[in-house]
């Protein structure tokens, strides 16, 4: 198959990249196969998050760890049409779930697809959407045409997302997780048993590529907490 053969199946808001299971480390490798043992290759859904809505999560029983957002559901969504057009020419795929479930991450293995970059504060991006991206990942036992198609070097080092992170998780040449998760940890905290969960943007809002969604009115601010 070649990538070509996948152009019409999703909107402009989404983006679909390919890469070669060959083209990852033995880790990842191991991750991936045990969801797929035959996996040929890996596609990535890139979808462009233009409002902040489409990042609020939500409690859902029906999802993996209880909880969704609208732009996660869309991805998804374009990720079964996808599997639907393999299926349909035989080959057996894996939608996998979200990170926090499957054990691998889907930006690191998005970058062998050509689609976009890890910029300085570890979110992928790319040089038309910026850092407004979310991501889902198929894997197939269909081999497809796997020639990355590179998208311009997106991160300018500019060092605003270092400057806007409240949890001081981005530094230079590096990135924190756990400073990170803490900090958003801490923001749930503060919010309660909120039925919607809005997220910390800071660094990316303060990152000047891309259109950044229009924020959400919402009745504190992360520095407060």
């Amino acid at each position: 198959m070649r990538q070509d053969d996948f152009s019409g199946l999703l909107p402009a808001c989404c983006r679909v990249g390919f890469a070669s299971i060959d083209r990852y480390d033995t880790d990842e490798r191991k991750a991936m196969e045990a969801f797929l043992p035959d996996v040929q290759t890996v596609i990535v859904v890139a979808h462009h998050v233009m409002h902040s809505l489409e990042w609020t999560w939500f409690a859902f029983d029906g999802e993996p760890g209880g909880e969704t957002c609208a732009a996660d559901l869309h991805a998804k969504s374009m990720g079964k049409r996808i599997c639907h057009a393999l299926e349909t020419k035989g080959h057996r795929n894996v939608l996998l779930p979200y990170p926090g479930e499957c054990g691998v991450m889907f930006k690191t293995l998005a970058v062998k697809t050509g689609l976009g970059h890890l910029g300085d504060s570890f979110l992928f991006m790319n040089a038309d959407w910026g850092p407004w991206i979310h991501l889902r990942v198929i894997l197939t036992e269909a081999q497809i045409d796997c020639e990355p198609r590179p998208t311009p070097q997106a991160c300018t080092h500019c060092g605003a997302c270092l400057q806007a992170c409240p949890s001081g998780a981005i530094m230079e040449g590096d990135f924190d997780g756990l400073k990170c998760r803490d900090g958003m940890r801490g923001l749930r905290n503060a919010l309660g048993k909120a039925p919607t969960i809005y997220e910390c943007e800071q660094c990316l809002r303060a990152c000047p590529i891309g259109p950044a969604p229009h924020e959400v009115l919402v009745s504190y601010k992360y520095q407060e907490i």
